[in-house]
């Protein structure tokens, strides 16, 4: 049994000429989410550029919610072979249909590009960014909770 690192994530590339904060109220509104923007994400620790970083947490044994910015100033986090902005990542499973219907309300977000769903099989190249992005979220909670 192979078991991949990241076997329940569901992957959609946006893109779209929208500021972080209206995409994440688009979303808020579309799909009944609740992202707060977090502390920005750093490419690496020699760049100094900040990438928006949002999160939203539905709860025990449901989805979990990011959206990050890829591009910043002209800037790409992470080279694709797709015109990508935004990585919106959902973790935990889907229901079934759901994810048609998402998908769907998204692409009727006016000012949005295209809406991609991304194999993760495909898309290796994002397996780096993915372990790095799970790393300042648990990062960003663990500063969070020492502080209370």
């Amino acid at each position: 049994m192979v078991v991949t690192p990241f076997d329940d994530l569901t992957l959609v590339a946006l893109s779209t000429p929208l500021k972080d904060y209206k995409l994440a109220w688009h979303l808020n509104e579309t799909l009944g989410l609740n992202f707060k923007k977090m502390a920005g994400f750093k490419a690496d620790g020699n760049q100094p550029e900040l990438y928006s970083f949002y999160h939203f947490d539905a709860g025990e044994n449901m989805n979990v919610f990011n959206l990050i910015q890829l591009q910043n100033e002209g800037i790409k986090l992470i080279k694709l072979p797709l015109p990508v902005d935004f990585l919106l990542i959902i973790r935990n499973s889907i229901p079934e249909g759901r994810r048609e219907e998402w998908l769907s309300a998204l692409r009727k977000i006016q000012g949005m590009g295209m809406v991609v769903l991304l194999d993760i099989e495909n898309f290796k190249m994002l397996d780096p960014l993915l372990e790095r992005i799970e790393l300042h979220e648990f990062t960003l909670f663990r500063e969070q909770n020492a502080r209370k």
